[in-house]
């Protein structure tokens, strides 16, 4: 069983790098989903889907990294 210290440095840079790749793996899909969005304007009938999907992760994405900047 580990022990699970807050204080550990390793603890912290395990924490670090997840929330790093989770903001890596929202910046993905928001920049596909934006690239999506954009295609939908295109169409002949556009949905909103698209560019609700692309608007929240992309807000998620920047909430995310802001946090992670302070």
């Amino acid at each position: 069983m580990s022990n699970h210290d807050p204080r550990d440095p390793s603890e912290a840079k395990r924490t670090s790098l997840q929330l790093d790749a989770f903001i890596g793996f929202l910046g993905f899909f928001a920049f596909i989903a934006l690239i999506q969005a954009v295609i939908n304007v295109f169409q002949p009938e556009p949905k909103v889907w698209p560019a609700l999907l692309a608007l929240v992760l992309v807000l998620a994405t920047v909430s995310m990294w802001r946090a992670r900047r302070q």
